[in-house]
């Protein structure tokens, strides 16, 4: 049992370190022109008719590609929503959709953002908690709080944003415009999701099978010293028994021929007057 839990701690701490490491990825996207954070992005559509180039949707705003990777990163910034209306300020050459539905892209897009930056940092820290939770057990409890956090955050800004993503795309894709979704961008922001929901189900079982373990022995503790109890309380009352009886006040019934005599006696006083 110890080597599997070692195991499961050793994989736990491993998804971790993988999970935030793509997480940065997304992260990165339209932050660095490094390679690979350069190949990231959500969303790639032929936009010649509006800004006169083709516009690349990354984490941080727009880029213009150069080749195949990212540049020109011009239209960036924290919390850039996937809205062509909002982000080229025209309506002109612009699927209906967009116009339509500006909201919609606008808020799914603007939420996501944080949500993906707050799983990033719970991530972070559940990890640092996994090292510390070798020779911290307490520190068990606090590490299913922040991968519950993760996950939650994690899930609900992925599925946000590769909600908007997909109207966008096939928003473009109904008005004749070229266009190609970024899969990588979405696999490795998946990837990340399916980590984390690994996680969950390792630290929850673990934690869980040694709760009910540790409640277990204190169970059989408690049985125990309740037997022990048990076992020991005949013989003290035997004990006990014993020794009231040596000490014992004499029987009533002594009182009583006690009573009879002076009865007698009185009766003889009687006689004698």
């Amino acid at each position: 049992m110890a080597v599997s839990r070692i195991l499961t701690h050793l994989l736990t701490i491993f998804l971790l370190a993988g999970t935030t490491l793509l997480l940065v990825f997304v992260v990165l996207s339209g932050a660095s022109d490094h390679f690979p954070f350069n190949k990231f992005y959500w969303l790639e559509a032929d936009t010649t008719k509006i800004t006169g180039d083709v516009s690349r949707w990354t984490f941080w705003g727009i880029c213009n590609p150069s080749g195949n990777t990212n540049g020109n990163c011009t239209s960036s910034g924290p919390d850039f929503p996937l809205s062509p209306v909002d982000n080229f300020g025209t309506t002109k050459g612009l699927p209906t959709d967009f116009v339509d539905n500006r909201d919609v892209y606008y808020y799914l897009t603007r939420f996501s953002f944080p949500f993906i930056l707050i799983s990033l940092c719970f991530t972070g820290v559940a990890l640092i908690c996994s090292l510390f939770s070798f020779c911290w057990n307490a520190m068990r409890t606090v590490l299913v709080f922040f991968v519950c956090a993760a996950l939650l955050f994690a899930a609900a800004g992925v599925s946000l944003e590769t909600a908007a993503v997909v109207l966008a795309r096939n928003a473009f894709k109904d008005d004749g415009i070229s266009q190609s979704l970024g899969a990588s961008m979405l696999g490795i922001s998946w990837g990340a999701v399916a980590a984390l929901i690994v996680i969950y189900f390792l630290v929850c079982c673990s934690t869980l099978t040694r709760a009910y373990k540790t409640h277990k022995q204190h169970q059989q503790a408690i049985s125990a010293t309740q037997e022990t109890q048990e076992l020991q309380q005949p013989y003290l009352g035997t004990s006990t028994t014993g020794q009231n009886q040596g000490t014992l006040p004499p029987p009533a019934s002594d009182g009583g021929i006690r009573f009879f005599k002076i009865r007698k006696d009185k009766a003889t006083d009687e006689e004698s007057i």
